[in-house]
This record gives C-alpha cells, sequence and structure tokens, in this order.
C-alpha cells in the first residue's frame, strides 16, 4: 500500500449562512473557486453535518413541541428542556443513559450519542436546534452527485459531527455520512516491519480525514463549515460506500452494559 508524503486541508471560507432550500453543492463549488481550491478528481471533501442539517431543513423550534409523558419524565431526571427531549427521543432507537449528566441515546440511523445528535451551536433563536440528516449517507451522495454535475470532478464526500468518546476527554469529528470512498483501511492479513501478520489493523480513515478537516474549520465563530483534504493515497474510492460500517454492533461491542 503506497503511502503519501503530504497532505492539503484547505478551509472552504466565505460561505454564506446556509437556510433551508439552498444548494449546498452549488454554494461549495463557488467557494472553492473563490479561495483558488478547484475541485479535483481524488479530492475529499469534509462537510460539517450542521451545514447539512440546515440545507435540508433539518431544524425544529423546541418551544413548539409538545411532549409525551415519557418526554416529561426523562426532562425531570436531566433538567433538559421536555420539548427539547421529546425532540431527541423522536429520533431514537433507544436510551441508552438518562441521568443529569447526559442524555445519551442510539438513534434510528444507528449512531449512539449524547442528546442523539440534536444541537443548539450555531443555529439562530434561542429554542431552535438543528436535527441530524435524515439519512446522511444520502445527503453525501446527493452532494457528491452535485458538485460532479457542476464541476465534472469524481470526489469522496465525508459528513461529519462532533462526537465525545467513551473514556476520553474531550469531543472529536467523526464520520455519519459517507460517499465515494470506503470508510476504512484494512491492513489485517498484511505484514508489518517484521514480516509479523497484522491481526486487528482496520483504520477508520473516514473518521481521521473528518478529525484533520476540523482542524482548519473550527467549532465556533469560524464560519467554515467544509474543507477539501487532497493528495491522500491511502483511501480506496469506490461507488459503493456506508458510514455504518464504521458503527459496532452489540454482538461485537466489548462495552456492552459498561454504560
Amino acid at each position: 500500500m503506497t503511502l503519501v508524503s503530504s497532505l492539503t486541508v484547505m478551509p472552504l471560507k466565505g460561505l454564506p449562512l446556509i437556510h433551508p432550500g439552498d444548494d449546498l453543492a452549488e454554494l461549495l463549488v463557488k467557494a472553492a473557486e473563490r479561495v483558488g481550491y478547484r475541485f479535483r478528481n481524488g479530492d475529499v471533501l469534509v462537510v460539517g453535518q450542521k451545514a447539512v442539517s440546515k440545507s435540508e431543513g433539518r431544524l425544529v423550534d423546541v418551544g413548539n413541541i409538545r411532549p409525551r409523558k415519557r418526554a416529561e419524565e426523562i426532562a425531570r431526571r436531566t433538567g433538559k428542556h421536555p420539548g427539547f427531549v421529546e425532540v431527541v427521543l423522536r429520533d431514537a432507537k433507544m436510551v441508552v443513559k438518562a441521568h443529569e449528566e447526559a442524555l445519551i441515546v442510539r438513534t434510528k440511523q444507528g449512531w449512539v450519542c449524547l442528546n442523539g445528535g440534536v444541537d443548539k451551536s450555531n443555529v439562530q433563536g434561542p429554542v431552535n436546534y438543528a436535527l441530524l440528516p435524515e439519512n446522511a449517507d444520502a445527503s453525501a451522495r446527493r452532494l457528491r452527485s452535485g458538485i460532479k454535475r457542476l464541476t465534472g470532478q469524481n470526489i469522496g464526500v465525508i459528513i461529519c459531527d462532533t462526537h465525545s468518546r467513551p473514556f476520553r476527554r474531550g469531543q472529536v469529528e467523526e464520520t455519519i455520512g459517507i460517499a465515494g470512498l470506503n470508510p476504512m483501511v484494512d491492513y489485517r492479513g498484511k505484514r508489518d516491519l517484521f514480516g509479523y501478520e497484522l491481526l486487528f489493523k482496520n483504520v477508520a480513515v473516514a473518521d481521521e480525514l473528518a478529525s484533520a478537516a476540523e482542524l482548519v474549520m473550527g467549532q465556533g465563530r469560524e464560519m467554515v463549515p467544509a474543507a477539501i483534504i487532497r493528495g491522500l493515497k491511502r483511501v480506496r474510492f469506490q461507488e459503493r460506500a456506508k458510514s455504518l460500517d464504521l458503527v459496532v454492533d452489540e454482538a461485537e461491542d466489548l462495552f456492552r452494559g459498561t454504560l
């Protein structure tokens, strides 16, 4: 496997605030042209979930939500707004943990995360929140198709979101949607420097790319919701890709029952 000696991560600055119905692919192409980073074949575009959710209208005013009894019970236990809890539960497959420190759910999409990914940051209005894309892989495919239509270039697309990690402080970006590239680089069965067979090395390269992009995108007032990554030779571009290939199912979960 050929590795790369250098990697370029290019922030797409100058995008306007995203609104429901905006053509996100067109906005990203124009931003890339404006800053001199025209898309090329083999690029990987990393886009923050919030920009995608806004363009798809995945916004909700929790003040207008009527909570059910279960949401009210969890709200009392966690100290959260009942309408907020109701929104989280509507997109949750199961509640993993609910107490005053955290509300952790497994979403219908398959992600285990705080508040089901329902997030207030960088959303205008005191009680407005953004939901995760309904199908982030489909969102990534639409972006990839739109950028190919506008530029003629074949790229990979990653939609990322900020996740906390068990047993680690702080948060990192992780992939929740993908199109055009394999999210893994599998070393199992290959040999190391000394000829030993690698048994467990299956690298989540999509998550590594998501975190690399965050270094130039930021989390606060930067207004940089996307970045282009260029020069990486380790990824395998392919038509079929599933972000849930990154998720450990219950049968494989070595930590089940610990949360």
